[in-house]
Parts: structure tokens; C-alpha cells; sequence
């Protein structure tokens, strides 16, 4: 079995041996862009290419990003615990165009890496592309490329409208469609497939998982609603590691990947208590997630506070402090798992080895200032009943 370490690396291997550069991670924490609190996509670092005010010496790009979704409108925080799938953090593989190759290239390297590299089933792999509208025609070249130069089932190439493949940087600016590669995981993979009939991007199913987004920057929206062709076609790739590790690692949850069952083995073994279903496991997997986006956007230079990305730490970090009382935990203790962290994602990022102590120090300061504020509310709360 591929450990996460491998697949990471044979990704960036891959697109290495076709040309592409490997750009480390950008911090996740944005200093030269003030419209983001956090980076949330691979694209983060490169928008100015996209937005023609930056270059780059190199043309194609590969790397792995750092992400923490968790405010705006890409904000899956209080989703983090209640399934097997959504995390604040989480690394985006990704590879890039500047200007260079387009759609045949991007669909048919995403093919290979999926089908003859990692040896996915041919027959449980959906392709999608856009079907038009709003001025913009389906995207009939995607749709043929896949059916011409690799060999899915021609039946498992559906269009979807704008809301599932047609990406936009915002208002105006660049724009275009996209491609994604789902994954059938099979029967009995989804707890709602009683309920609604399990198909590739329903809501809420989760038998169907999309592994992989292909974007095609090709146009630019201008204020009016209009749209013009780039003169230079990008391509935007991300594809979730987390996603495709509990993939190929051939479990039932991301969670159970080799990404989080060390730091889950270390929450069990601080707090002496067992991971197991209902609110237990909701707070192992709050606990875990939270503790990467906690480190990650500490290591980076952020720092808990009551405005901007510092109170989305510290409602992170609080709502992980909480979830520590469901496990008997009254003293701090989710600094002592920074460590781990440190082992399993080391190798990629060594900031956090470099940053560990302050990592640490900081989490343990809240944690201790956020306890006396839970056991004073406690105290008022018994004395009035």
C-alpha cells in the first residue's frame, strides 16, 4: 500500500519528468494578498500570473499546496467531525500551465496518473464537462478529448452546468471551464443511498467522490457580464491529497489515511480514551483537523486574536477545546500532539519542524487562557441553577 509520503512525491515526480518545475507551498498564510485570509487553493500563489500582472521564469508548474477553508465562502469549518471527507486543511495537488500546453495535455496526463501509475479501475471512473450557457458554448473539445485519447466509458462522460464546471476568479477577471474525475467507490459506500439515488455530484452522496478538477482558463468577464477569449490559455489543476490517499490506500474515510491515523493514535493515547462512533469520533476528527490548521497557520507567522485570520484561529482552536471536554480533557493538551504533526507532514514541510516550540507554546497558552474562561462560565452557570 502507497503511504502518503509516495503519492505526494510520485505527483510531483510525474509532472517533474513531463517538464513541469516543483514550486514548493506558498505560506498559508498571505502576505501579499489582502483579499484572502487564508490560501485556500493551489492557485493562491500564482493569481497574478492568471490576472497578467506577474511572470514566471517557467511555464508549467507542479506542486502541493497548503489550503485552510475555514471563512468566506469557502468555509467548511463547522462541517469538520459529522463525515469522513471535509477538513479546514487540507493539501492540493497541482499542476499548471502558463500559457503552454491546454486541454489534451491536462486530460490526458490526469488519465495516465490515475490509470497507469496508480492503477485506479478504468470502469468506476466519471469524467464531467461543461454543457454551456450564459454565452458560453458546451465544452464539446474536453468532452472529445476524452472520449478520443483515453479509454473511459464514453457513457461515463457527463456535462454539468456552471455551478459544478465553470470556474471564475470572481466578478470579473479570468475565467473558463472545467473537467473533473469522480470515483465510483461503490455500493454500500453511502449512508444516504436509501434516501436519493447515489449519482456523480449529488449533494451529500458519498459514493461518487471527485478526485481531481482540470481548469481551462480561457476567457476574461469584463464588467458588462461579457465574455472575450485569453489571449494566453491557461491550465489550473488541484486534486485533494487527502482525497486521493484514502483512494488508494483502499479505506473508508480520510481520516483513516496514513495523514491522520497517527495523530488520532496520539489523541487516544493522551486523553486514555478509544475512538469509536457518535460524539467520541466527532471530536477525534474535530480534534485532528484542527490541530493541522491550527499548526500550519501558526508555523506560517498567524497568531490567535479576536479580528481577521487570528479570531478564526481562535474559534477553531476554542471549538477544539470544546470538543476536549467530551473526552475528559479539562487541561491543555492539543499542544502536546503538535510533535506528530510534526512527523507525519515534516518531510514536506519543514517549517513546521522549525516552528514546533512556538507551534506549541502558542497553542498551549490559548488553550490555558480559554480553560479558566470555561471553568468561570461553568462556576456562574451551577451557581444560578
Amino acid at each position: 500500500m502507497k503511504n502518503s509520503k509516495q503519492i505526494r512525491q510520485e505527483f510531483i515526480t510525474f509532472f517533474e519528468d513531463r517538464g513541469h518545475r516543483f514550486v514548493r507551498s506558498a505560506p498559508v498564510v498571505p502576505n501579499d494578498d489582502p483579499t484572502l485570509l487564508f490560501s485556500n487553493s493551489g492557485m493562491a500563489q500564482f493569481k497574478d500570473v492568471f490576472l497578467g500582472t506577474g511572470v514566471r521564469e517557467y511555464n508549467r508548474a507542479a506542486n502541493s499546496q497548503k489550503c485552510i477553508r475555514a471563512s468566506g465562502k469557502h468555509n467548511d469549518l463547522e462541517d469538520v467531525g459529522h463525515d469522513n471527507y471535509h477538513h479546514t486543511f487540507f493539501e492540493m495537488l497541482g499542476n499548471w500551465s502558463f500559457g503552454d500546453y491546454f486541454k489534451k495535455e491536462a486530460i490526458g496526463w490526469a488519465w495516465e496518473l490515475m490509470t497507469d501509475v496508480w492503477g485506479l479501475p478504468k470502469d468506476k471512473l466519471w469524467a464531467t464537462v461543461y454543457e454551456g450557457g450564459e454565452g458560453v458554448e458546451a465544452d464539446e473539445d474536453a468532452e472529445n478529448l476524452w472520449r478520443s485519447i483515453t479509454d473511459i466509458n464514453p457513457q461515463q462522460v457527463l456535462r454539468f452546468d456552471k455551478a459544478d464546471n465553470f470556474w471564475e476568479m470572481g466578478e470579473v477577471g479570468p475565467c473558463g471551464p472545467c473537467s473533473e474525475l469522480h470515483i465510483d467507490l461503490g455500493e454500500g459506500t453511502c449512508p444516504l443511498s436509501e434516501e436519493h439515488n447515489c449519482s456523480v455530484n449529488l449533494e451529500g452522496c458519498w459514493r461518487f467522490v471527485e478526485l481531481w478538477n482540470l481548469v481551462f482558463i480561457q476567457y476574461q468577464r469584463y464588467p458588462d457580464g461579457h465574455l472575450e477569449p485569453l489571449a494566453a490559455q491557461h491550465v489550473d489543476t488541484g486534486m485533494g491529497l487527502e482525497r486521493i490517499c484514502r483512494v488508494l490506500q483502499s479505506v473508508d474515510s480520510n481520516y483513516s489515511t496514513d495523514l491522520f491515523t497517527p495523530i488520532l493514535a496520539e489523541i487516544s493515547e493522551v486523553t486514555g480514551q478509544k475512538d469509536s462512533p457518535g460524539d467520541v469520533g466527532v471530536a477525534f476528527r474535530v480534534i485532528a483537523d484542527h490541530l493541522r490548521s491550527l499548526s500550519f497557520a501558526i508555523a506560517d507567522g498567524a497568531f490567535p486574536s479576536n479580528e481577521g485570520r487570528g479570531y478564526v484561529l481562535r474559534r477553531m482552536l476554542r471549538r477544539a477545546t470544546r470538543y476536549g471536554r467530551v473526552l475528559n480533557m479539562h487541561e491543555p493538551f492539543i499542544y502536546k500532539l503538535v510533535p506528530v504533526l510534526s512527523e507525519v507532514m515534516g518531510d514536506a514541510f519543514p517549517e513546521i519542524n522549525k516552528q514546533q516550540k512556538h507551534v506549541q507554546n502558542v497553542i498551549q497558552a490559548e488553550e490555558t487562557s480559554f480553560g479558566l474562561t470555561l471553568d468561570r462560565g461553568l462556576e456562574i452557570f451551577e451557581k444560578m441553577v
